[in-house]
């Protein structure tokens, strides 16, 4: 029966022996008390390195009293499970030092088991509080921050630092300081591995750190994949220089959107400076239908439609639906046709006919949506490489919206090196042998 008790919770220490198990209370909880005594064979001085007998037999370490102490054993679904231990002590003769014999089962000086420090581990590797892994292990909150804050020695190090073939950069909000609100995280282009998170996104920051890699690891590099961030541009230049830049497909697309959508309200607004409110307002209930790729309009279908209920307009496509909101404004449907002549030939992958329509916008067109899209000129080589080859920051926006999720589930964090080792955590990319 004991030697079943010690198997169940991993016990293979043959110097415990287990006298009797009981109801009890620990810390005012109910729970189960295993009631042991720890005698490990006799040892030498910690102090003076005496052996325990002297060449004529005898003994200089000596059994000196015992010491109990409670200590939380295991939290299971059935209740609490504590133990109080009875552990020998010991005093050496020579030196007059005395000691108490430590069991592997907890770390000296603590009263919480290496099982329930496993647990700790394990909890914190999923997206829930501190909080409720504190309640569910039956320990205090600064209990289970000792144990994350213990895992820091599992990060990256200087001696292990990798880079991949793929580069994946990008920032995320960390901080409430305006200071230094965002911090930066790479990761694999190719498996999506996470490489490294740190505390700042500047280049400042940033030069130095990837300059303490190997140059091998640098030169490593082929492929830095980026959004529109100038800063980032910066490290192929004198970071990764046999490195390609590829702006990510999504922001080059959000680009096109967002100026397409900044010259409608402006044109609703001069709609509504000109007495044509109605006009303006269909066009604000309705913009998402201008935004859509062409392809996937409706061409056939006819039904009615909630701004065009009037007798005139019954019943209408899709397609005539949106003809006739582009109707009320000639500038808007000229940007609104060559805003989607850009969006089919990137989704076609036409690099060059993309900047030969980037090139030869007419005069005629708004000055300042021109002026927006043309901006994507400046990003000719990363584009014309995003359409190229097929990486994007898809993989490193996911594991983003990962740490959206565990900071919420966390009420944010005070401190980013616990933040930065919970990711890592989460991850699956920190291994501790309990």
């Amino acid at each position: 029966m004991i030697n079943d008790i010690k198997k169940i919770y991993g016990i293979e220490d043959s110097n415990l022996t287990i006298s009797s198990v009981s109801e009890g209370t620990y810390r005012n909880k109910p729970a189960k008390i295993i009631k042991a005594s720890y005698k490990p064979k006799t040892i030498a001085c910690p102090n003076c390195d005496s052996s325990p007998r002297e060449c004529d037999g005898k003994y200089v370490i000596v059994k000196n009293g015992s010491k109990e102490v409670e200590i939380l054993l295991t939290h299971e679904n059935t209740g609490i499970v504590s133990m109080k231990l009875s552990k020998q002590r010991y005093r050496c003769r020579n030196c007059n030092k005395h000691w108490t014999a430590q069991i592997d089962l907890v770390k000296p000086c603590h009263n919480v088991s290496r099982i329930i420090e496993g647990k700790i581990i394990e909890l914190l590797g999923e997206r829930i509080s501190l909080k409720l892994i504190a309640k569910l292990c039956s320990v205090s909150i600064s209990k289970v921050i000792q144990v994350l804050k213990s895992l820091e020695i599992y990060l990256p190090s200087p001696k292990n630092r990798w880079l991949p073939e793929v580069l994946m950069v990008d920032e995320f909000r960390s901080h409430t300081a305006i200071e230094d609100s965002m911090s930066f995280i790479c990761a694999d282009g190719n498996s999506g591995r996470l490489v490294e998170i740190l505390e700042s996104r500047r280049l400042n920051y940033l030069m130095p750190h990837f300059n303490g890699y190997p140059d091998e690891e640098r030169f490593k590099v082929k492929y830095l994949v980026t959004d529109m961030n100038a800063a980032y541009f910066q490290l192929v230049k004198d970071i990764f220089p046999n490195a390609e830049l590829i702006i990510d497909r999504f922001h080059i697309v959000k680009h096109l959107n967002e100026a397409f959508n900044s010259f409608r309200v402006r044109e609703m607004k001069k709609l509504k400076a000109s007495g044509h409110k109605v006009e303006a307002s269909k066009l604000k209930k309705n913009w998402r239908f201008l935004l859509k790729n062409r392809l996937d309009i409706n061409i056939s279908e006819y039904k009615r439609w909630p701004s065009f209920r009037s007798n005139k307009y019954p019943y209408l496509t899709e397609q005539m639906m949106i003809d006739r909101l582009l109707d009320f404004s000639e500038p808007l449907k000229l940007a609104y046709g060559y805003f989607h002549d850009l969006l089919d030939s990137f989704r076609r992958k036409e690099y060059e006919r993309f900047f030969e329509l980037l090139n030869t916008l007419p005069e005629e067109l708004d000055e300042e949506f021109k002026g927006q899209v043309q901006n994507l000129i400046r990003h000719q080589e990363g584009i014309t490489n995003a359409l190229i080859h097929p990486y994007s920051n898809g993989k490193i926006e996911a594991k983003n919206t990962h740490i959206k999720t565990l900071k919420r589930v966390s009420y944010g964090f005070k401190s980013f090196s616990n933040m930065r080792i919970r990711i890592f955590l989460t991850e699956g990319l920190i291994e501790v042998n309990h």
